[in-house]
């Protein structure tokens, strides 16, 4: 369910919007931006979803789009295509499937919010403060400027601290160790060398992939008999690989990184990759894993980014065991429009 809406994790992008809808939520900037922000059509009364037959509103979709595609382009002063566009849009609607979900499941979690907490909450928010302390008027009049009342206001507040709480009991029941962590950091970072034979036609790689098989002939030789173009790689990073000029020069694309990062030494791709320059074999030749020795201060950085990667993945997988138990409609008729839109 939804897996149309998670095909973008994977990438570059992906990961990128993902980690920063994160953060905003520890740091508390989804929290007012997300209740109140702006955004074109946010008076319809329509919905793009419903969860178990609770809303997911239009006027949600924009307000939540709106505020993190503005952040996405503060902190990262990107020109936003309409391929970003949509990726974040996708995300949106995701993430708020996913909020309505836990809001729908408050109560198996045990969570409780007291009125004097949430006034707590509210009274601490620099929007409602003048001179360092909480102000009514300025609460009222903030709300007002918005269109909302005080008693909607708590309520949705309310609800994105009940998700808050929800988030931390899940990602709290994860565990790991720190071979598992040393283990990552050389995955990560190991060094692959690799050839590469790059045909004019499909047919002619999938006959070298074929002789190269049951052979023993040399890779390089073989690809000269059927005139190929052979293209060496030293150990290099996955990142030093897309940075280096041979990479750039014949258009290679993730298809290529992932073979080459992928393989195992002597490992021949049975299946030609499609590139810009014709049809890709390749054959590793080497793969190097560095050793987990970094400074103090450094192992924590990877100790901590691990961590929150981990912990994110966990709860996305249990968000989508959940969304699996529930019963989630989508408005497509509605969604394509805002997809042309974006």
């Amino acid at each position: 369910m939804l897996e149309f809406l998670r095909r973008f994790y994977g990438s570059l992008f992906g990961k990128i919007v993902t980690i920063i809808v994160g953060f905003l939520f520890i740091v508390g900037f989804s929290f007012l931006p997300y209740i109140m922000g702006g955004g074109g059509g946010a008076t319809s009364p329509q919905n793009v979803a419903t969860v178990d037959g609770k809303p997911v509103t239009v006027s949600a979709f924009y307000r939540y789009y709106g505020n993190l595609e503005n952040y996405y382009r503060e902190s990262y002063g990107k020109v936003l295509n309409n391929t970003i566009k949509k990726y974040i849009a996708e995300k949106t609607l995701s993430s708020l499937i996913a909020d309505k979900v836990l809001e729908n499941r408050i109560n198996d979690f045990g969570v409780s919010v007291s009125k004097h907490y949430l006034a707590n909450k509210i009274a601490g928010i620099d929007t409602f403060q003048k001179n360092g302390n909480f102000s009514n008027t300025v609460f009222t009049s903030v709300l007002a400027q918005n269109h909302m009342t005080p008693a909607i206001f708590e309520k949705h507040y309310k609800n994105d601290i009940d998700r808050h709480f929800m988030r931390t009991i899940i990602q709290s029941s994860f565990s790991f160790n720190k071979q598992q962590i040393a283990d990552n950091y050389r995955l990560q970072n190991k060094s692959v060398a690799f050839e590469v034979a790059i045909f004019k036609t499909k047919n002619n790689a999938y006959k070298f992939i074929k002789k190269i098989v049951l052979s023993n002939t040399g890779f390089k030789k073989l690809g000269m008999q059927f005139k190929a173009k052979i293209v060496d790689f030293p150990l290099q990073t996955n990142a030093q690989l897309i940075s280096s000029n041979k990479f750039k020069k014949y258009n290679f694309n993730t298809a290529v990184l992932k073979a080459a990062s992928s393989g195992i030494k002597g490992k021949v791709s049975l299946v030609p990759i499609s590139v810009k320059s014709g049809f890709a074999v390749l054959k590793i030749k080497s793969v190097r894993f560095p050793a987990f020795k970094l400074a103090a201060s450094k192992k924590f950085s990877v100790y901590r980014n691990y961590m929150f990667e981990k912990q994110t993945e966990f709860l996305d997988d249990y968000v989508r065991y959940l969304e699996s138990k529930s019963q989630i409609k989508l408005n497509n008729q509605l969604i394509n429009k805002i997809m042309q839109r974006v």
